[in-house]
């Protein structure tokens, strides 16, 4: 892989990871592995948790402790609304 200089390498593997859910390429569902991403990328786990944050703030992953992180919206997660209770 050969990095661009006037980005930063977590921000390349995020957009890189989310060009391959964009196009199809990771499912929805599939588990995006930290050590994959480390080879890959030949990268230190502390990039990939950078691009991971990043890509979870944008809604393109979710996380589970001791499992993993996904790809798709959090299936656990509040679902986008004004706050007030139905009928209120």
């Amino acid at each position: 892989m050969e990095w661009r200089e006037d980005l930063p390498r977590w921000q390349q593997v995020a957009r890189i990871v989310e060009q391959r859910i964009s196009t199809g390429v990771y499912k929805k569902g599939r588990l995006i592995s930290e050590n994959g991403l480390m080879q890959e990328f030949g990268i230190a786990r502390s990039t990939v948790r950078k691009a991971t944050a990043h890509l979870r703030s944008e809604g393109l992953i979710y996380t589970r402790p001791n499992l993993g992180s996904f790809v798709g919206p959090d299936p656990d997660a509040e679902p986008a609304g004004d706050g007030e209770a139905p009928g209120a």
